[in-house]
């Protein structure tokens, strides 16, 4: 054993730490990832120009100023951000002091721990690879200052290599059988989700479009059967019926028990595996014909599970894209009519004008929607600001808005005509994956649309962005924002013209169908490593045969089938083996002391070459190297073993000294 790492261990040790803190420094502020790079360029140039390094005091000072540092940047030191960060922090001084080797094995062991804060943040494929890749050279660091020195890089990779692979069917054992924590990690901070975007409870102009620019997936959804068109799929989060003419929210109250529909037609049933948002909204088809154990229903046949999701979820429902819902209560016929008295006369004047037409709630949506598509409205991804009343504005200022100023809009002039109308907001549509048969949904379908009372039909949607941007539901968001990189307005071009000009590159179709396997090999991470959870290994063990499933049961499976591995081990490793002849063997003795010294034979060098290599490069060795090489030639190709060469090449191979 190495009695202090060498320059070469530090080699291993900065390419552990780069591996390790890597995947943070995206969410590392960019002076503390600037000070951990000159924390280790310090240490690099004090063991190769001579600088010299920091003493215990000033070393003091710049751990209490990273510590005020990162207490300013958050505001605390504790939660996942302010700890990982003063983790880096502190590991970058504690490059600056590593003499001996428990400094050293030290350092590696918090780099781990670095790397586990990462999974705080994701459990994405690339973060499992990444960490076994951090972790195999995270042993050749180890394994280079516990092991004699000279030992060729080669024969360390294979030796770490050889680790991992013999560690991981006892991995994947204590994966399938040790038992599982219902819920989040133990003390999991409170900001460990801060940061998630996702639809908020309360809606004002800007606040979907906030989420048009982003790509992340909110959820993915397997469907049993055929997949409805991309035009039916109205993803339903929240129903918000109250507004102050500037915002609009839902009521607190869960739904009522007797809040029912009647499906019509064939039911869909799909399975959706939900992103973690930190929200407790369940994305269903409109409408849920059920409501799953881990969720419960809220007004307007909207489902949330019982607290925020801190962790990806799945769940299997069955919905009615056609139904008829019960005749309004009057409570809720009041509710769905509420606007403040404040609202502005030129937009009652507009609904009122509709309603002396006709009263019939269809008709007056249908004079709505045709304003919208005749007097110059222009959907945009990128709207003007609003003042103080943003419904007056965009109906007779403004005219450009997104899928929220439009609905917004519609559903005051709804209730103003005195049609009960409300708000809600999810998502629409998705992007197939054809590559795994499945539906994508990203922050950027996020969309909303109106739902008017119609007697004896009940709720019935109405998107008023169909009637400015009918690409929008027809062929999604994506489609729309390349026309708009394109300078396409929306609602401008016939069907066919759009699919010409939304068409991708040969460059551009490749990039899309790596994106798209990628998201199909995440999701299957997703489903079968990350979403291991109690209820499957349950019904895992249960196909085992394992019966009722207990914590004392897991614990047993855990032992046999630990046990099962040393055995399998132990048996390999006393299996027969051919006897090697007993020369040769003192031969590849002395050639391994030879390689601690950095002469490592090749593969195509025969004994008497690699002896003159050797005796070149260290003439104080030659007389016993040539002495040794040329025994062991006579007695492995001579005529006749002489009585007792044996013995004596076996003393000479032991007295041998390097």
């Amino acid at each position: 054993m190495n009695p202090a790492p060498d320059r070469e261990a530090f080699y291993w040790l900065y390419l552990t730490a780069v591996c390790a803190v890597l995947p943070a420094v995206a969410q590392l502020p960019l002076w503390l990832v600037a000070a951990f790079s000159l924390s280790l360029g310090w240490r690099f140039a004090s063991d190769h120009r001579g600088w010299r390094r920091p003493g215990r005091a000033l070393r003091t000072l710049l751990l209490i100023a990273i510590v005020i540092a990162v207490y300013r940047q958050y505001g605390s030191v504790l939660g996942r951000e302010p700890g990982v960060a003063l983790l880096v922090g502190l590991l970058g001084l504690k490059f600056l002091e590593i003499r001996t080797l428990r400094d050293y094995l030290l350092s590696v062991f918090l780099f781990y721990l670095v790397l586990l804060g990462a999974y705080l943040q994701e459990q994405a494929l690339w973060l499992g690879a990444w960490t076994l890749l951090t972790v195999s050279i995270s042993l050749v660091a180890m394994i280079h200052v516990v092991q004699p020195r000279g030992l060729a890089t080669r024969a360390k990779l294979k030796h770490a290599a050889l680790l991992v692979a013999k560690a991981l069917p006892l991995m994947l054992v204590a994966y399938l059988l040790f038992p599982r924590i219902q819920g989040t990690l133990w003390g999991l901070p409170a900001d460990a989700h801060a940061g998630l975007t996702g639809l908020s409870e309360i809606m004002r102009p800007g606040s979907i479009n906030s989420l048009s620019e982003s790509t992340a997936p909110a959820f993915r959804v397997t469907f049993e059967g055929a997949m409805p068109p991309l035009r039916d799929l109205y993803w339903r989060s929240l129903v918000l019926t109250k507004t102050d003419g500037h915002s609009w929210s839902r009521p607190r109250a869960f739904a009522a028990a007797d809040e029912s529909f009647e499906g019509l037609g064939e039911p869909v049933r799909y399975t959706v595996t939900l992103e973690s948002s930190n929200k407790p909204w369940m994305p269903v088809l409109d409408l849920p014909a059920e409501i799953p154990p881990e969720g419960r229903a809220r007004n307007g046949y909207t489902l949330e599970f019982r607290m925020a999701m801190h962790e990806r979820q799945t769940y299997t429902l069955n919905s009615y894209p056609r139904y008829r819902t019960p005749p309004l209560e009057p409570e809720e016929r009041a509710a769905n009519l509420q606007l403040p008295e404040e609202t502005s006369p030129r937009v009652r004047a507009l609904a009122e004008r509709w309603r002396h037409e006709s009263t019939e709630p269809l008709a007056v949506a249908r004079a709505a929607l045709a304003h919208f598509r005749q007097e110059n409205f222009v959907y945009t991804l990128k709207p003007p600001l609003l003042g103080a009343d943003p419904v007056d504005e965009f109906l007779f200022d403004t005219r450009r808005g997104f899928c929220e100023h439009y609905t917004a809009a519609f559903v005051t002039l709804m209730r103003a005509a005195g049609v009960p109308a409300r708000i809600v907001n999810g998502y629409q549509g998705g992007e197939v994956n054809a590559a795994g048969n499945y539906l994508i949904v990203r922050q950027s379908d996020a969309h909303a649309w109106a739902e008017i009372w119609v007697p004896g039909d009940g709720w019935v949607r109405v998107d008023p962005t169909n009637a400015v941007a009918p690409e929008r539901i027809e062929i999604g968001s994506d489609a729309l924002r390349r026309l708009a990189e394109r300078g396409v307005v929306p609602g401008s071009l016939a069907p066919a013209a759009v699919l010409k000009a939304i068409e991708l590159s040969g460059l551009d179709r490749v990039f899309l169908h790596t994106r798209l396997y990628w998201d199909l090999a995440n999701l299957s991470w997703y489903r079968w490593v990350v979403g291991y959870s109690k209820q499957r290994q349950e019904r895992f063990l249960t196909g085992l045969g394992f019966g009722e499933i207990s914590w004392e049961k897991l614990l047993t499976a855990l032992g046999v089938g630990g046990l099962a591995i040393l055995l399998a081990y132990l048996v390999w490793q006393w299996r027969p083996r051919p006897e090697r002849d007993p020369v040769q063997a003192q031969y590849l003795r002395f050639c391994r002391k030879l390689a601690r010294t950095g002469l490592v034979r090749a593969a195509h060098e025969g004994p008497l070459d690699f002896a003159r290599r050797a005796s070149g490069t260290r003439a104080d060795l030659a007389p016993t190297i040539g002495d040794i090489t040329r025994l062991y030639l006579k007695l492995r190709y001579g005529p006749g073993e002489l009585s007792g060469e044996r013995q004596v090449l076996k003393r000479a191979v032991a007295a041998f000294r390097v």
